[in-house]
């Protein structure tokens, strides 16, 4: 059996909460470690806040979710000085042994808008930016070729100046199987280090933090069913934490979701670990075997 010692995680830190001692951090402070493009080994992805809670207008499926993660991952460390990152095709396909994939979906990034809140740079006031998630880039045509790549420049001036961050466990994100699991990693990695461990949010807007489209699951008994229930299911089996999501009702009517996260025990992050170390054929099977740390409502809207 192979064996990870994950790295260290520093304290995230958000501006509505007290500061940690890591306060006058900036998430481009922080270093992408290990090897996070391999799916087979270890690393760690630091994904800025503004790009963790954010809305996609061009929702993205997991595969285009990881890519866009390796990318930030493979120029985080010179983001700020590197104007163009390029990076082996062949690094990026994971098990698949063509370019197919890649091809569209560098076409989707490459179309792909999102809003992200932020502070603007030039006034320090809260504004909503819409931005694409990436910039010009070119791709040889070799199979064995390079990708160039960039960062539109209002996305890296919000980048510059991000105060909070998810460190993401590469090997974890690559264990997720869907994209909303991904996602609800993603939020309880930017959030664990705070002093607070629950948030409310409103449907619409975890919906958007999950990256659901639109026209999809609009009921709120299927989104619970098909999005949320085996989101919270894969990430409280496969991650180094414990979310509950409750249901806060208005007469009969679901109003608001309230997450709370913690970090597992030394025993439940043990049996995480094997699991993820573990085939995925029969997973879901063995989990129904353990108790599930989740609370999810599930009577629908009146």
């Amino acid at each position: 059996m192979r064996t990870r010692k994950d790295p260290p995680t520093p304290y995230q830190i958000d501006e509505d909460e007290p500061k940690r001692p890591s306060a006058g951090l900036l998430a481009t402070d922080i270093k992408v470690t290990g090897q996070p493009l391999d799916p087979t080994n270890m690393g760690r992805i630091i994904k800025p806040r503004e790009l963790v809670d954010i809305i996609e207008l061009t929702p993205l499926n997991r595969s285009e979710t990881i890519l866009y993660n390796q990318l930030l991952a493979h120029s985080w460390n010179d983001i700020k000085t590197k104007p163009v990152h390029k990076v082996l095709k062949a690094s990026l396909r994971g098990t698949h042994e063509s370019n197919d994939r890649l091809h569209d979906a560098f076409d989707r990034l490459m179309s792909a808008w999102a809003k992200i809140r932020a502070r603007d740079p030039a006034t320090g006031e809260m504004a909503t930016f819409r931005v694409h998630l990436l910039g010009t880039n070119k791709e040889e045509d070799k199979d064995d070729g390079y990708f160039y790549y960039t960062f539109p420049p209002d996305l890296l001036a919000v980048i510059s100046q991000s105060k909070a961050w998810a460190t993401i466990k590469s090997h974890i994100m690559y264990a997720l199987r869907s994209k909303y699991s991904i996602r609800l990693y993603e939020m309880v990695e930017r959030r664990i280090g705070m002093m607070k461990q629950y948030e409310e949010f409103s449907i619409e807007e975890f919906r958007a933090l999950l990256g659901v489209p639109e026209d999809k699951l609009d009921r709120y008994a299927d989104f619970n069913k098909h999005c949320l229930k085996p989101a919270l299911e894969e990430v409280n089996h496969l991650t180094d934490f414990e979310v509950t999501v409750m249901a806060i009702k208005k007469g009969r009517t679901v109003e608001k979701l309230g997450m709370s996260w913690l970090k597992k025990s030394p025993k439940a992050l043990q049996r995480a670990y094997d699991e993820r170390e573990k085939s995925r054929v029969g997973r879901q099977a063995r989990w129904r075997g353990s108790v599930e740390v989740l609370s999810i409502d599930e009577q629908p809207d009146a």
